[in-house]
């Protein structure tokens, strides 16, 4: 309270929270992932437009009408030849915008307290592979922004914040290698298993670690993959549109992770 009792009136110095914060930057970044849909939406519609254009000037639509022809019904018209086209084009474009980098990443799997969490034997072999799984970065999703527990870098949202000293996760300890917010760990955390990992193991039956650095090959991805894709963004998105949206600026509670057997340390 102010000096002259006003209630919810703050002095200018005074500090800010990192969960208000957050909130002003996830805001920011949904106003970008709207611009961009938005220009992919009118690239869509300049495609279909140019599309139609093309057909008809090519003579595969029948030649104009004579002059004092009735109009052609609405379905014939240019605006509607193009509405037409829009949706599958637009599908099209927002799957091959998915193939290139993003300015802001989400997590497209899923709410990460319901996916069956894998065990890798991380006692057992975290003295060899020294946790390099948490050396990799990967995106959060929109239940780990709303609980606040697990950070993100702030340059490049919303993937999992790294240390700059050693690459780890800021939640890894560096004396053990253990995570310390393993209750919280995101999804990709939850479901990851390292046994088939060629940047972890040449041999994980005989437990023998790939050299530091080593890299898996890139997979393709076919049409039907970069549509799935593309349509699971659009539902991330919308699932952090209505979080913002429906919260506030004052903390308030949040419900804990329903409780689960501990699956490893990791």
């Amino acid at each position: 309270m102010s000096d002259d009792g006003a209630f919810g009136t703050a002095d200018d110095d005074a500090p800010v929270s990192r969960r208000d914060l957050e909130r002003a930057l996830r805001h920011l970044n949904m106003s970008d992932l709207e611009l961009r849909d938005a220009v992919l939406q009118l690239g869509a519609r300049v495609v279909a437009l140019t599309d139609e254009l093309t057909r008809r000037l090519d003579g595969v639509e029948p030649e104009p009408a004579p002059p004092g022809t009735p109009a052609p019904p609405p379905a014939h018209t240019l605006e509607a030849a193009v509405g037409g086209q829009l949706e599958p084009i637009l599908a099209q474009v927002r799957a091959a915008d998915a193939q290139g980098p993003t300015a802001v990443s989400l997590d497209l799997g899923g709410d990460k307290y319901e996916v069956e969490p894998s065990a890798p034997p991380c006692d057992e072999v975290m003295h060899l592979c020294q946790a390099r799984c948490c050396t990799y970065s990967f995106a959060l999703s929109t239940r780990d922004l709303d609980e606040g527990v697990i950070r993100w870098d702030y340059g490049h949202p919303y993937l999992i914040r790294q240390r700059a000293s050693d690459g780890y996760c800021v939640h890894n300890d560096p004396a053990d290698h253990r995570c310390t917010v393993h209750v919280h760990r995101p999804r990709v955390c939850r479901s990851y298993d390292c046994k088939d990992d060629p940047r972890i193991w040449i041999d994980f039956a005989r437990r023998i670690p790939a050299p530091p650095g080593r890299r898996a090959e890139p997979t393709g991805g076919s049409d039907f993959d970069l549509m799935q894709r593309a349509h699971a963004r659009s539902v991330a998105v919308a699932t952090e549109r209505r979080s913002i949206a429906g919260g506030f600026a004052d903390p308030r509670p949040l419900p804990g992770p329903p409780p689960r057997p501990a699956n490893g340390t990791k």
